[in-house]
């Protein structure tokens, strides 16, 4: 049902998302502590479903499947929320400008990563 190679994208899927949350958290500094919660979380949550897999429990294969396009739900509702607020701050040339913007572009990154990722589950399911 499951094969290595998808095994090892969720397990590159959830890294990539726990450093994504520390990136924020580099470039925008502690303002971006959700962002490195939600990061963390998911990216646990993500290899806790591979390493499931690994371990043979065939329900975690749709754990994955489900995980990915959840969080693809999710980042995209904050990338929204996040770029609403960006265009708020133009006008106003807040102070926080750049780093909303980054985070726009970190969360909107998570999203992308995250419909690729439940894509390519689907294309390879059963191979």
């Amino acid at each position: 049902m499951y094969s290595i190679p998808l095994v090892n994208m969720l397990l590159f899927y959830g890294f990539f998302l726990i450093v994504s949350g520390i990136v924020s958290v580099i470039f925008i500094g502690m303002k971006a502590k959700t962002a490195l919660i939600s990061g963390g979380t998911a990216g646990g949550l993500v290899l806790g479903t591979a390493s499931l897999i690994l371990g043979g429990l065939a329900v975690a294969a749709y754990a994955g499947l489900a995980l990915s396009f959840a969080l693809f739900i999710v980042f995209s509702w904050r990338a929204t929320k996040t770029l609403f607020r960006l265009f708020e701050m133009i006008p106003a040339g807040h102070e926080d400008l750049k780093g909303k913007g980054i985070a726009f572009l970190i969360i909107s990154l998570m999203a992308v990563v995250s419909l690729v990722v439940f894509m390519i589950q689907i294309v390879f399911w059963n191979a």
